[in-house]
């Protein structure tokens, strides 16, 4: 990176569409903050649905909150890292529409003892993987208990 000269026009990047992609477990607290400021932020937002709940009941009780109205969702198998299949699905997305940037919005739970913290966040291993993945941003949504 040059440092700019004084002299030079300066001007910001043409702003590109913005596509939102939420990983959500259970349709909890946490994952309808994420989910309402994805939706403030972007045109088009895409759920990835972690293993463990069923997918069909998570997706009926979203769209029946208005949580998920538009979105569209993947559904992630079981048995394989999901971390990988989210890094997988975001090179999908990204390969599918290279004009859109994409933001992974993350919910995590923030404890009040600090202590408590590695008992309740699993998503600093997904936001240090996709720290160094190109043309996403992270974008984290704590929720305090």
């Amino acid at each position: 990176m040059r440092a700019l000269d004084r002299e030079e026009p300066l001007s910001l990047p043409r702003a590109a569409p913005l596509h939102a992609v939420v990983p959500i477990g259970a349709p909890d607290a946490t994952a309808l903050r994420a989910l309402g400021y994805a939706r403030s932020l972007a045109s088009h937002l895409t759920i990835l649905q972690l293993p463990g709940e069923d997918a069909a009941l998570t997706r009926r009780r979203l769209r029946r909150l208005g949580a998920a109205s538009g979105a569209a969702f993947v559904e992630l198998s079981a048995g394989r890292d999901p971390i990988e299949q989210i890094v997988t699905a975001l090179d999908a997305i990204s390969a599918g529409d290279p004009d859109h940037r994409v933001a992974v919005v993350v919910s995590g739970i923030v404890p009040r003892r600090p202590w408590l913290l590695p008992l309740y966040d699993q998503s600093l291993r997904l936001q240090l993987r996709l720290f160094a993945h190109p043309k996403v941003v992270v974008i984290d949504v704590p929720y305090h208990v």
